[in-house]
């Protein structure tokens, strides 16, 4: 396993291969010299006892001569390859400080500073050891010892062993009588010796249709993590007594209860029922004489994959864990980057369970010294860390990084690991789906508390509350259009005779009546014409393609089409036309209905494509349009500006109609800010926007809504820096903020920004509005506790009867509500948290996320940086081939290739688009929102312009660059990440690289960039020889003997010679 040098007088003995583990280390470390090594671990312990410091020392220095791997330090081959290094001998670095003049506590204090000092001093990696040990003397008889040494040189297991040395030579004062150890070298050799292939076909079988890893958040490319947060819980004697009965009664570990109990929170957190986190293993194999014995990076790391079933009690989930995990332990040798090359095996939580020796347990001699562990320091680049170590108290400590995951977040992590293992061991037979994260007195401020927002309003209909006002004010004004004006009982009557026209031919309750007609006064008096004759309205636009309005026709099974006489739009023969030109004779009286009646049927975008049919009934849109919330009432007036056929008309048309206010029906085009102004001068008192219209409204001219009482907003995500902008140049503005999927009628949550309210991080959606209720639930539909996201499902008044004629899409997405029995709840697909105090804040689409390189990305989060950028008015980021393309619409002059920079200083690598695209308007729906299949492709090709490559590696480089990202050609100076290169695409370039004799790493494509940068730096022995000087070199095997040649070994001593 080991190269012996040439001479044995050399200071170099060996040269070793790394290990699985020890790679990992390594290539993390490499990313930033400046940042913390993240794999530096510190120990401080309480010395007890009358210690000689000189006799100490030699027994340190005795035991860095007894084991070789504490000596190794690592070195980097021309060919890319890094090994470590063993020399024969190794000085120990040594300091001593007295603080024994201060008080115990004091000095203790400036202890942990000097302990802080020490973890900042990073090693360098290629000078042997890498260990270095503080002695501070507290008093005549007590000590404090910090040992810091980097994790590549051991695990805990021979931490263990180490200090049990370190004990019995102190005492003996020498190795006299201690066993011989054995040697690291000879784990690397049993590596070499292991059935690969086979490791891999169980671990692709483990690991297959896995998806990815759990959080979504992988490391920062080109970064090292800063270091992490740490959080202790320390469980009582008597809690890890029952955890530890109930683990041997059920025939488990500890470790399998803790690991399926972490399996169980992190799909709370996730909303998955499949997830996949990482776990240290021992690596200790029993056919390996000695190796308990050893001292060495022994450990593994393996990906743990567990699918969760709601139905399956706990206990069985424990077990059939257990048992996967032992048929695994044979091929737990392999490392995990040839893990994650067979796919699934990502992840970016970690659970180490320390689980080895007491080194004071069993001494062969009596010892003089008691050492008491103060302190343990060590991290991982993992988003979590969960550190869990048995003994008499149960202690697990949570490490989270706070760039990677919010702390709120971790911490739920953390103590909702207590609470799961509380309910395990109670209820061992409760089914998985029923162990909740959250807390009772969490579970009863989501459920109860926070949607007790008092009752919807009484009515049967929207025409019961129109009627009531038509009695209060006939002669009010009811609507106005294009300067005309008709009172409420104008267009009562002008309905009623219209129902008459209806009735009479036939239209019945219960039917349905398309209305085919452009945004009009006569879409008002046609809509309560087809209420009160007791049926449901269609909206159809007239200027669709005949090919929809063929299908919505025929979908929702119309009875009549209610339109102008002189519309061309083809009508099925056997579906009736009415004109509203034949209101011309007497009213009839409403029909009466129910509140579960049919009130309308919109057609919203279906994921298929096909248009779907969403049933409203009348009690939804009398307890939205007539609630007393809106605070509206004569002398109001709102804009009838949307698209009739959306339900953003609810808003514009019965808000109004069910307070008295007046209806405005705009005439056609869009309302920008010169036609708003207009509006407001005739009288406008308030408008509903959607948040793309608002935002273009708001940067191009804030002041346009000055004169407004009221502003409603919602639909998509309202940018806070845009409602703040009209606020500022509109003081007296109240708005609006709601939120609600068509499917709810209109809106099911709301908050209201009053003049001069304080703005806060970011713009909640509000409370549930009265009568609905709004949950957090995870994949088991059980709540989520404040501040994780969830999905978010909606209940109550306003949940749609379903999608019209599409029973299994209706089953999909309206399920039974579990907190309320006999009634239903409405799938979002959105993501929601609560906040602290009780109102929700958007997180985001559930189906809008999409996957780059195996990581799940919500786009919204990166629109959101960009539009924070002071040139960008606007911004849009979609997914295409595997690349984020990030489009922009600025108001002036924009450069993308900056404005990516800037990006890229906020964002983790994954997330920052490969392009930016600069538009001059972005495409928008029928219903307003942004139309992303119409956002034009990217063009990579014209970003290659640099200059021909000239010299043989330059050459060589440009063509592997252009191999990887899929070009024709590349430059010498051009930018691998702005041709759309990214971490995974920057390890392929440096594998083939490596493959073609030139030794980068991602680290340096990440660095220089270019073919030119990086043949820059290309040592030129590296290159691939054009003629034979030799025989060819044979492949380096992974764990065979390092194959060096006699060159490079004299080179190796000569090194260590000189120091």
């Amino acid at each position: 396993m080991s190269t012996p040098t040439r001479s044995p007088g050399s200071a170099l003995a060996e040269v070793w291969p790394l290990s699985p583990m020890q790679e990992g280390m390594l290539y993390h470390a490499s990313f930033d010299d400046r940042a913390p090594d993240l794999h530096l671990i510190q120990q401080s312990q309480i010395i007890d006892g009358p210690l000689d410091p000189v006799r100490f020392r030699k027994a340190w220095e005795a035991v860095l001569d007894r084991h070789p791997a504490l000596r190794a330090c690592f070195h980097r081959r021309k060919s890319g390859e890094t090994v470590q290094l063993i020399p024969r001998w190794a000085g120990l670095p040594w300091a001593e400080c007295d603080l024994s003049h201060l008080p115990e506590d004091d000095a203790l204090a400036e202890a942990d500073v000097i302990a802080e000092k020490e973890r900042a001093d990073r090693f360098d990696l290629a000078k042997a050891p890498l260990l270095r040990l503080m002695l501070i003397r507290l008093g005549p008889e007590r000590h404090c010892l910090v040992t810091t040494s980097h994790h590549a040189l051991m695990d805990g297991w021979s931490r263990a062993i180490l200090e049990s040395d370190l004990l019995d030579i102190y005492e003996t004062g020498g190795v006299t009588g201690l066993r011989q150890p054995g040697s690291y070298r000879d784990h690397l050799a049993w590596l070499g010796r292991q059935d690969k292939e086979a490791a891999r076909t169980a671990w692709r079988a483990e690991l297959a249709g896995a998806d990815g890893s759990t959080l979504g958040i992988p490391e920062a490319a080109g970064k090292a993590p800063d270091l992490p947060v740490r959080a202790v819980v320390r469980h009582s004697p008597g809690f890890t007594s029952a955890l530890t009965r109930f683990a041997r009664r059920h025939g488990l570990t500890l470790n399998t209860l803790v690991q399926g109990a972490w399996a169980l929170v992190l799909s709370r957190l996730t909303r998955r029922t499949d997830v996949v986190f990482g776990a240290t293993v021992a690596g200790r194999p029993a056919d390996l004489p000695g190796v308990e014995e050893c001292v060495g990076l022994f450990i593994n790391t393996v990906p743990v994959r567990v699918r969760l079933d709601g139905g399956q009690p706990v206990v069985r989930m424990l077990t059939e864990l257990q048992q996967r995990q032992s048929a695994l332990i044979e091929h737990q040798h392999l490392g995990l980057p040839e893990i994650q090359k067979l796919g699934g095996a990502s992840f970016d939580t970690i659970v180490v369970f320390e689980n080895y020796a007491d080194p004071g347990a069993a001494p062969i001699t009596p010892r003089s010294l008691n050492l008491t562990l103060r302190d343990s320091r060590q991290a991982s680049p993992y988003a979590i860390t969960l550190g869990v170590m048995p003994g008499e108290c149960l202690e697990v400590e949570a490490q989270h990084h706070p760039e990677m995951i919010d702390a709120r977040v971790a911490g739920e992590a953390l103590h909702g690991l207590t609470r799961v293992l509380e309910r395990i061991i109670v209820e061992p037979e409760a089914p998985v789906g029923r162990l909740d994260l959250i807390s009772e007195a969490g579970r009863d401020l989501t459920v109860g508390q926070w949607n007790r927002t008092g009752d919807a309003v009484d009515a049967f209909s929207a025409v019961d509350l129109f009627r009531r006002q038509v009695a209060k004010a006939p002669d009010a004004p009811a609507m106005t259009a294009g300067g005309r004006t008709w009172s409420f009982r104008e267009l009562d009557e002008w309905s009623g005779r219209l129902t008459r026209v209806l009735v009479d031919r036939g239209v019945r309750r219960g039917d349905r009546v398309a209305v085919l007609l452009e945004r009009s006064p006569e879409v008002l008096a046609a809509w309560l014409g087809v209420w009160k004759a007791g049926a449901a309205f269609v909206p159809v636009d007239p200027v669709y393609p005949a090919d929809r309005v063929a299908f919505m026709l025929a979908d929702s099974l119309v009875t009549a089409v209610l339109g102008r006489a002189d519309s061309a739009v083809p009508v099925p023969a056997e579906v009736r036309r009415i004109a509203v030109e034949e209101a011309v004779g007497d009213q009839a009286e409403p029909v009466a209905v129910g509140p579960h009646d049919l009130a309308y049927v919109m057609y919203t975008s279906g994921s298929t494509g096909t248009p779907k049919g969403v049933a409203i009934e009348h009690r939804g849109v009398a307890s939205l349009a007539g609630d007393p919330g809106w605070e509206m009432g004569p002398g109001d007036a709102v804009l009838m500006h949307a698209p009739h056929t959306f339900d953003a008309s609810l808003f514009d048309v019965w808000v109004p109609l069910l307070s008295g206010a007046r209806v405005m029906i705009a005439g056609p085009g869009v309302v920008d800010a010169e036609r708003l102004t207009a509006y407001v001068a005739d009288g406008l008192t308030a408008v509903n926007f959607t948040a793309g219209q608002f935002r273009a409204l708001a940067q191009e001219s804030p002041e346009s809504f000055s004169g407004l009482r009221a502003l409603s907003t919602g639909g998509d995500v309202v940018p806070l820096p845009a409602l703040e902008r009209v606020r500022e140049a509109c003081p007296r503005l109240r708005v609006w903020h709601s939120y609600g999927p068509t499917e709810t009628t209109l809106c099911a949550s709301w908050m209201t920004v009053e003049p001069g309210d304080p703005s806060g991080p970011v713009l909640p959606i509000g409370r549930p509005l009265p009568g609905r209720r709004l949950y957090v639930l995870d994949v088991f539909l059980r709540p989520s506790p404040p501040g994780i996201a969830g999905d978010l499902y909606i209940a109550g008044v306003g949940v749609a009867r379903g999608y019209l004629g599409s029973p299994a899409l209706t089953a999909e997405r309206f399920v039974a509500d579990p907190f309320t029995p006999g009634e239903r709840m409405y799938r979002t697909g959105d993501l929601a948290s609560w906040a602290d105090d009780g109102q929700l804040v958007f997180a985001g689409r559930a189906d809008n996320q999409v996957k780059i390189r195996g990581y799940r990305v919500e786009p919204g989060e990166i629109e959101t940086v960009l539009a924070e950028q002071p040139e960008v008015d606007e911004a849009v980021v979609l997914a295409r081939d595997g690349r984020l393309i990030g489009y922009v619409v600025s108001s002036g002059p924009v450069d993308p290739l900056v404005l990516r920079e800037r990006v890229a200083a906020v964002l983790p690598e994954y997330l920052v688009p490969a392009v930016i695209v600069v538009l001059e308007s972005l495409p928008v729906t029928a219903n307003g929102k942004v139309d992303r299949e119409v956002l034009p492709d990217p063009d990579f090709s014209p970003r290659a312009t640099g200059r021909e490559p000239v010299t043989r590696t330059e050459k060589a480089l440009s063509a592997l660059f252009a191999e990887v990202l899929g070009l024709e050609r590349v430059g010498a100076d051009d930018s691998f990440f702005e041709l759309g290169g990214d971490s995974i695409t920057s390890m392929q370039l440096a594998a083939r690289a490596r493959r073609d004799g030139l030794a980068i790493g991602a680290r340096e494509v990440f660095q220089y960039r270019t073919p030119a940068g990086l043949a820059a730096i290309i040592e030129p022995g590296a290159a691939p020889a054009d003629g034979a000087d030799g025989a060819a070199r044979t492949p380096v095997p992974r764990f065979g003997l390092v194959d060096l040649q006699q060159e490079e070994i004299a080179e190796l001593e000569s090194e260590f010679d000189d120091r």
